[in-house]
């Protein structure tokens, strides 16, 4: 037992004066009666050891007061004990889980956990939403907040995390009476993530409890697609999976900026899958669209973005007449290439790439790199491939390296993976001879020699970017890269990188993946218009980023799964959460109730004695 307020205790020490008060009472008179004096004397030395005692409880109103006074005292110090106890939580974080899969059956699975909700609001609620990241969308809020946020939340279209959801509804719980309640459809979920951030949250005393929602379901949905370049074009092929108990013919429907151009049919077996093909797709938008009943409509359809990418014109300067870096830039779409034999060259302006191949240190007219630096300040793309006197030639401060002379045979390793080293086997180029160099300032080296020089390096001026490439424009003597099959992709990737388009993936994306902008910027996603400098794909369609357009598909096999593996009847049982908790147990009450019982009696006594 402890007291919540022990000063009071000190209250004993109005006990002492009561005390004296009743021994310093004027005692009765003694009469002495001879025939009993004999008597009464031997009964006072029989009794001597008892005097005092008799003197302190002569009196039951005495014993009264004392017994009032230590309750009293007793009360005004606030005795408790702690018991474990199943209260209601004070604070109670509600994980509802916004995946995919729970926007299945009608009502749907999220209608119902938000209805589920609302019976575990508690004085102070939070609410998470389990995406694949979780999202904190009320904190520590009163009932109406609660009820009104619940009314606003929509499901996503990723994966849930709900391990990490558990954890993070922990730390906002802190040291108080809380509780987490989780409800999920449970269809698709790391059973050993929340496992283990459930004992974590039980070890902090926080109770954890799940609640089931939704019923197995028959679906038919795209779960994989893939976009790869064929030519001057694309080719899609995507997975239709069946889910359902019997064999399905499947409409399929596409739509190539807005306007239906073909429709197909495919058959899926039972619980089986089939590829689909879809050839020659264009740039811009195209919607892939499955009419099929079934109880999730967010992987019926798929999205495809390719960019509308305008040709970029390309200078290449070089001695020589046709090199192997010339053929490979001409040989690409969207381009349009142009071969130049300096010393006079036409005005770069007219050109969005300039590539310096092999040069000697009398091949450039004075001010040639002068010329250059101005075009990459104003956004120019620049490419100098080496050149055996390219460390002569004063290129103002242009060069990404410093270059300190010439080495023999090297072995290479890629130190960090870019856009237009992915794909690119570096390790496998054969290197007899290679410039030894450094970095310069601010440069960023992607590709290195075993001797630490760059071979590959880029560094931003002004507006624009200079690449600089020890590969050179294909020289046997030096290395064989120009001889891979991979030497046209490698500058595929260059010219798209420099003129600011990206990999294909990088327009068509899973959801769930997040996307830093690096600045607040207004976004257009399928449901409507949202500000933010870091955007989290959680719908299903196409957003718009400044001037790009994105595609994003759910393509998750488990999400469209929606077959439920039900738990126990606890927990699909949708009561108010209680939790169990070390709970103090207050005792002034009841000696309040016994203080005034006796103040009571006392009176009660008084009055029968005729002292009232």
């Amino acid at each position: 037992m402890a007291f919540a307020n022990p000063l009071a205790l000190l209250g004993f020490l109005s006990l002492i004066p009561i005390v004296i008060l009743y021994l310093i009472k004027p005692k009765p008179r003694d009469i002495k009666i001879p025939s009993l004096m004999f008597i009464l004397d031997a009964e006072r030395k029989e009794h001597r050891y008892e005097t005092m005692l008799r003197k302190i409880i002569r009196d039951p109103l005495m014993l009264m007061q004392l017994l009032f006074l230590i309750l009293l005292t007793l009360a005004m110090a606030a005795p408790f004990y702690t018991a474990n106890e199943t209260v209601s939580a004070d604070h109670t974080v509600i994980i509802i889980d916004a995946s995919a899969s729970m926007q299945a059956e009608n009502p749907s699975r999220f209608d119902r956990a938000k209805d589920a909700a609302e019976k575990f609001v508690s004085g102070r609620t939070s609410i998470i939403m389990a995406k694949n990241i979780p999202v904190v969308v009320l904190q520590r809020g009163g009932k109406a907040d609660a009820k009104d946020t619940l009314n606003r939340l929509a499901p996503g279209a990723t994966t849930a995390s709900i391990g990490d959801a558990i954890i993070l509804a922990s730390s906002m719980i802190k040291d108080e009476k809380g509780a987490i309640v989780v409800i999920s459809d449970f269809s698709n979920t790391d059973s050993d993530s929340i496992a283990a951030s459930k004992m974590l949250a039980n070890a902090d005393g926080i109770d954890v409890t799940y609640k089931q929602v939704g019923n197995d379901a028959e679906n038919i949905g795209i779960t994989y697609g893939k976009l790869a370049r064929k030519g001057d074009s694309y080719e899609y092929i995507c997975n239709i999976k069946n889910y359902m108990d019997d064999k399905k013919t499947v409409t399929i429907e596409i739509f190539r900026n807005g306007k239906k151009t073909l429709t197909d049919t495919v058959t899926v077996p039972a619980h089986s899958s089939e590829l689909f093909a879809l050839t020659d797709v264009e740039p811009g938008a195209t919607v892939v669209s499955l009419k099929q009943k079934d109880s999730l409509e967010v992987d019926d359809r798929a999205y495809i973005a390719i960019p509308v990418v305008a040709k970029r014109k390309i200078l290449v300067v070089s001695e020589t007449k046709n090199p192997p870096a010339k053929i490979a830039l001409n040989s690409l779409p969207d381009t349009e290439c142009s071969i130049v034999k300096p010393p006079v060259l036409p005005s770069f302006d007219d050109y969005d790439l300039v590539v310096i191949g092999d040069i000697t240190k009398n091949s450039l007219l004075p001010g040639t790199f002068k010329d250059l630096a101005s075009f990459v300040q104003s956004g120019g793309g620049l490419v100098i491939l080496a050149s055996g006197d390219l460390d002569d030639i004063e290129t103002e401060g242009l060069l990404p390296v410093q270059i300190s002379g010439k080495s023999g045979a090297a072995a290479l390793e890629t130190r960090m993976p870019t856009e237009f080293t992915k794909d690119i086997a570096f390790e496998d180029v054969s290197v007899t001879t290679h410039l030894r160099s450094e970095p310069a300032d601010g440069s960023i080296v992607t590709v290195i020699a075993d001797d630490d020089s760059p071979m590959l390096a880029y560094q931003k001026h002004g507006s624009g970017t200079v690449f600089y490439s020890r590969f050179g424009e294909g020289d046997s003597t030096w290395n064989d890269f120009h001889t891979r099959v991979d030497y046209p992709i490698f500058w595929r990737q260059i010219v798209d990188w420099m003129s600011g388009v990206h990999g294909i993936e990088e327009y068509n994306v899973r959801t769930g993946r997040m996307l830093p902008l690096g600045e607040v910027q207004k976004v257009t996603t399928p449901s409507g218009t949202v500000e933010a400098d870091n955007l989290l794909f959680d719908e299903v369609g196409g957003y718009r980023i400044g001037d790009e357009d994105i595609a994003a598909n759910l393509y998750d096999p488990l999400e469209s799964d929606l077959s439920i593996h039900p738990m126990s009847g606890e927990a699909r049982a949708l009561t108010p959460d209680l939790v169990k908790a070390e709970v103090e147990k207050e005792l002034w009450t009841y000696l309040i109730i016994l203080v005034i019982f006796i103040a009571g009696f006392e009176l009660y006594y008084l009055r029968a004695r005729g002292e009232l």
